[in-house]
């Protein structure tokens, strides 16, 4: 099931909540804070539907909430009311499960639902502006209504089973205070006084934000791993894909394998950030603070086809990836334009996708830089017989890398031009070749619809 949340940022966003959260913290005899602990209000609409409110506190308690729930905490001859009254007083945070007989139940004032209505709104009278209450849906009705005594309050949407562990994360981390994007801090005012003799900061540095690099210790890492891993299957030729943003994510790894799924574009042979879970040896893995995959296929003593992809991701968001090249499969002593073409756009598509489905603003600047590896000597020429180059050129160059940062929002604003610049000084070593650029949009716009010509 989920991953376990890193124990040590939880123990620090406890410390955080417990000092600065308005909802409290609890500490024992030694000072050291507990864990949090919540209520789960919900309606017994269905065997199915309690045995889905169990399975949620029980996953809650693996990833360290103190949960109450009456399936294990209320007893034959206990004091119902007493329990309600008492679990969600002391409680630092409510979770209310809104089925459709929920909401109807808690605005009726009828059963314990319409009870614990009232210990709520009470709470909520008294401080309008609590964030104790955690609504989440389920099975709660093509409008998706939270009972109105809560108010316009943001809701975690658990209708969706297939989305269940990424929900899960996300109110593990609510409760925790361990948010998954942090609030960078308050940078300077760059126009003061104090600040006009220094040189102005680009934008993401005047917010506090990250500054992505791609030259860390963590990208060499990976690169070395990957490597070593193409070598073995004696293939030359790569490319190498890198990218960073600027906003600060922490992300758990079960989060991070949700994004890459949700990412990939099965439009042209295995994907950028290719998962194939029903493969052992080649499924994603947990480590650190991050996943990888490697799927090498193929021998270094054999003939036939061979193909390695190596890619990481971490939890701030950097990602790297180290493929070989659809050519060798094909014809290896070519490079073909156009399929050069539809991987790169396929890699920015890829790393947009990416990085919005980890929640990072669109005003996020990203890093990229897209590196063509151990092509010396062969020819450039295209895989569409309707793409047919006038003649066929050789280069004796080895590498061609170009590296640019843009804003998240714009991606695919600016995506034709990105691809151009990627690849059209790679081109041009091929005794200076130019695609034209109608030939770049007219790739790069049919991938985009899911189209490879």
């Amino acid at each position: 099931m989920a991953e376990k949340l890193d124990t040590s940022k939880i123990e620090a966003a406890l410390e955080r909540a417990a000092q600065k959260s308005m909802q409290g913290g609890r500490e024992d005899r030694s000072g050291r804070f507990m864990a949090p602990r919540a209520f789960i209000s919900y309606s017994h609409d269905s065997n199915q539907h309690k045995q889905w409110v169990l399975k949620l506190a029980s996953d809650l308690r693996s990833m360290g909430v103190d949960v109450v729930l009456d399936q294990w905490d209320l007893v034959p001859g206990q004091d119902v009311s007493m329990f309600m009254q008492k679990g969600i007083t002391e409680a630092d945070c409510v979770v209310l499960v809104c089925s459709a007989p929920y909401t109807s139940k808690s605005e009726k004032g009828t059963g314990g639902v319409g009870y614990e209505r009232l210990i709520v709104t009470a709470e909520v009278v008294q401080a309008i502006d609590t964030i104790k209450f955690i609504p989440v849906l389920r099975e709660s009705g093509t409008t998706k209504r939270i009972p109105s005594f809560l108010g316009p309050r943001l809701y975690i949407d658990f209708e969706d089973d297939s989305e269940y562990e990424v929900k899960l994360v996300e109110l593990a981390r609510r409760i925790h205070g361990a948010p998954a994007v942090s609030k960078p801090p308050l940078g300077k005012n760059p126009f003061s006084i104090e600040a006009r003799a220094a040189p102005l900061l680009e934008p993401s540095e005047a917010r506090g934000a990250a500054i992505p690099t791609l030259d860390s210790e963590w990208f060499t890492l990976q690169e070395s791993a990957a490597r070593s891993g193409i070598q073995k299957l004696k293939l030359e030729a790569s490319m190498e894909l890198r990218a960073s943003i600027s906003c600060l994510l922490a992300k758990s790894q079960i989060e991070l394998l949700n994004a890459v799924k949700h990412s990939e574009i099965r439009t042209f042979g295995w994907p950028i950030g290719v998962t194939l879970e029903n493969r052992e040896e080649y499924r994603p893995r947990p480590y650190g603070d991050g996943i990888r995959a490697e799927v090498s296929i193929g021998h270094e003593e054999e003939e036939g086809r061979k193909s390695y992809d190596y890619w990481a991701l971490r939890s701030s968001g950097d990602f790297f990836l180290l493929q070989s090249l659809f050519e060798d499969s094909r014809r290896p002593t070519e490079i073909f334009f156009d399929t050069r073409i539809v991987r790169v756009t396929e890699s920015l598509m890829f790393i947009e996708r990416l990085y919005t489905k980890l929640g990072a603003p669109s005003e996020s600047r990203v890093k990229v830089r897209v590196t063509h590896k151990g092509f010396k000597g062969r020819t450039l020429s295209s895989a569409s017989p309707n793409r047919s180059l006038f003649r066929p050129r050789k280069t004796d160059e080895e590498t061609s890398s170009f590296e640019f940062s843009v804003t998240l929002g714009d991606m695919e604003r600016t995506r034709v031009d990105d691809v151009k610049n990627i690849l059209a000084p790679m081109f041009m070593l091929f005794d200076y070749m130019e695609i034209n650029s109608d030939v770049y949009a007219d790739i790069v716009r049919k991938f985009e619809a899911g189209h490879v010509s």
